[in-house]
């Protein structure tokens, strides 16, 4: 009896051992890592989300287009135009105020197959901004670009190089800018430009002035705008140079045709949801004067059809259009 006791307690220690040896021997699964879903990021506006794992806010747009040129003008001599172009803004908010990043890069057969056209940083705050990079120069953009359409725009100093500018956000409408340009003559020369704005809802007026190192010239010019709840819009420009610099708007754009004084007017209204029609005038005191007049379609959100005619008093008279087809998001 003892003999059989013994061995029936030895069998059943066996089967507890292996037993517990079998649960400590199973495969345990690992839970799955939770997906983290792409998070929209409402606070600078539409488009922005959340890059995954960080607070950084990213958007990222762009555009393709296609134009056609009817060209005695010079604008884009034999070659029509193709074009994309991709940009990128991240923001995020620190002790500083909000840090933002924005890039922009083209690609067109027009003559030249990449350009960068924008790479700067901002820090912005209740007070103003900071901006050091690459971008359009204030001269051109504070004020507001041009009149309605595309590059048959207006003459109105336009230029694109490094800067560092700050942007006073004054409150009541008012704001101010100052900034400190490479003047792109390949040494060390500073362009130095400053402006103010009054801002309302009817409108804006304001003026800006700059002055070019290497020129040893200055030029500015003061701009109105009106826009109405109704869809009408207008704007008057007024140009002066002091001699032939950067500041310079030309009589026409192949050749630099040096002019002191240039008034641009514009007038614009939308005509219904799809279309804005516009018009625009440009003397100079050259005594050329150049005319055009444009339509703005959007059939659908996001596409642009917009056909352009353009005429010059000089050379006897000169006639030169566009059609562009424009996708953007």
């Amino acid at each position: 009896m003892n003999i059989k006791s013994l061995l029936i307690g030895s069998a059943a220690a066996m089967a507890v051992s292996t037993g517990a040896a079998s649960a400590a021997d199973a495969i345990v699964y690992a839970e799955p890592e939770p997906v983290e879903y792409v998070r929209v990021c409402d606070v600078y506006g539409a488009g922005f989300f959340y890059i995954p794992g960080t607070e950084t806010c990213l958007k990222i747009g762009g555009r393709a287009r296609m134009q056609i040129n009817i060209d005695a003008l010079g604008y884009d001599t034999n070659n029509d135009d193709t074009h994309f172009m991709l940009n990128m803004d991240a923001r995020s908010e620190t002790e500083w105020g909000t840090l933002r990043g924005f890039g922009e890069v083209e690609l067109h057969t027009d003559g030249t197959t990449f350009a960068l056209t924008h790479a700067y940083i901002e820090l912005m705050t209740g007070n103003g901004t900071l901006r050091i990079g690459r971008s359009d120069s204030p001269y051109a953009r504070f004020l507001g670009y041009g009149a309605s359409g595309f590059n048959h725009s207006g003459s109105y100093g336009f230029n694109r190089t490094q800067e560092i500018s700050y942007t006073f956000a004054g409150g009541n409408g008012f704001s101010a800018i100052i900034a400190l340009l490479d003047d792109g003559v390949g040494t060390w020369s500073t362009d130095v430009e400053a402006g103010v704005k009054f801002t309302q809802g009817w409108g804006s007026v304001g003026l800006i002035a700059g002055y070019d190192a290497s020129a040893a010239g200055w030029g500015a010019k003061g701009v109105a705008r009106f826009a109405s709840p109704s869809g009408f819009d207008a704007s008057l420009h007024v140009f002066y140079a002091s001699n032939a610099n950067q500041y310079n708007v030309s009589s026409v754009t192949y050749a630099n045709v040096m002019t002191n004084w240039s008034i641009l007017a514009n007038v614009g209204f939308q005509a219904g949801a799809k279309a804005h029609i516009g018009a625009w005038a440009q003397w100079y005191d050259t005594g050329t004067w150049r005319f055009a007049a444009n339509v703005g379609f959007t059939p659908v959100s996001g596409l642009l059809i917009r056909p352009e005619i353009v005429y010059s008093t000089g050379g006897g008279g000169i006639w030169a259009g566009l059609v562009r087809f424009e996708r953007s998001w």
